[in-house]
């Protein structure tokens, strides 16, 4: 029976779903994104705004938290907005003891094996509007649906996530070694790729796998001006909207929901390399162009609270 006021390991409770018409809700806040390399404004870390007041280069109300569950190689919690994924890393360990790798049966490799596997949590913290899929599972991977693989939402992130993550990680100095990676989304409000790419790196940095940068991932929903009353921001000129589209960064999935087209981009800000990209709809080519850079702001801005949650 623990004593009152102690805190219970290897737990998490998410925050509940408040209304958007609450407006005493103080966690609801977005982060104006700006141009990491502009001088104008003079301070690093921007000031937070209400919800009320997002514009087109806002980002949700983000939450990063690491080292939170003691069973793991490293783990990390990301939160983006009413989006809730949890990470776990387990490695590097040889083959035979993963169980992503069944038991060993791999081709040879003389360098390291990256495995990622991504699960929605079932019946735990849904949202009743959001589409996501009802696999039982766990953290580690075990379980699984039925017939044992899962949804194919579930591979197709599972997939993207590696392609994502790999670049990043110098697999030819593991050795034979393989890498597991977990990835649990608890609640999904929109940006789910990206928030299991930030967890994915941020987890295996704090596990001690070496890397040649943190790898970060942002959004852009590409929606038609008439359908949202999202104002421009403050413009400085990069093109946060075009005639007839309104490009909103971090889009939540009722603004997916309305979007001719999204563009996703991940990437490592240091070294200034993109690791995946991904497009849907049929987007003119210059409002495209606009998105990807509104992206690549967003990714330098999120890696900015990873590196401070590294070292904070």
């Amino acid at each position: 029976m623990p004593r009152l006021g102690s805190t219970l390991s290897n737990c998490y409770t998410p925050t509940p779903i408040q209304s958007p018409n609450n407006s005493t809700n103080n966690n609801s806040q977005t982060i104006p994104l700006i141009n990491p390399n502009s001088r104008s404004s003079g301070d690093d870390i921007p000031k937070t705004k209400t919800s009320n007041t997002r514009n087109s280069k806002s980002l949700r109300r983000l939450l990063i938290d690491r080292s939170i569950l003691t069973s793991s190689s490293g783990s990390s919690l990301i939160e983006l907005g009413h989006t809730k994924v949890i990470c776990t890393v387990h490695g590097p360990r040889p083959a035979a003891t993963s169980s992503l790798a069944g038991g060993g049966n791999l081709e040879f490799h003389s360098g390291g094996v990256l495995n990622c596997e991504v699960r929605y949590a079932p019946n735990f913290g849904i949202r009743p509007e959001s589409k996501v899929l009802h696999t039982p599972t766990n953290l580690d991977g075990y379980g699984g649906g039925g017939n044992g693989g899962g949804g194919g939402e579930e591979v197709e992130l599972s997939s993207r996530l590696h392609d994502a993550i790999v670049p990043s990680i110098p697999l030819d100095l593991l050795r034979k070694n393989v890498v597991d990676v977990f990835v649990m989304v608890l609640q999904n409000d929109g940006g789910v790729l990206g928030a299991a790419v930030m967890a994915a790196s941020l987890a295996l940095a704090d596990s001690g796998v070496e890397l040649y940068d943190l790898v970060s991932a942002c959004s852009v929903a590409v929606v038609p001006r008439h359908l949202t009353t999202v104002g421009d921001g403050d413009g400085d000129g990069d093109a946060a909207s075009s005639s007839s589209y309104c490009l909103l960064a971090d889009p939540s999935e009722e603004e997916l929901l309305a979007a001719d087209g999204v563009v996703t981009l991940a990437m490592m800000p240091n070294w200034k390399e993109v690791t995946f990209w991904d497009q849907t709809g049929r987007l003119p080519v210059t409002t495209a162009s606009d998105a990807a850079d509104l992206c690549r702001n967003g990714c330098a801005m999120m890696q900015k609270f990873m590196r401070q949650s590294l070292v904070g």
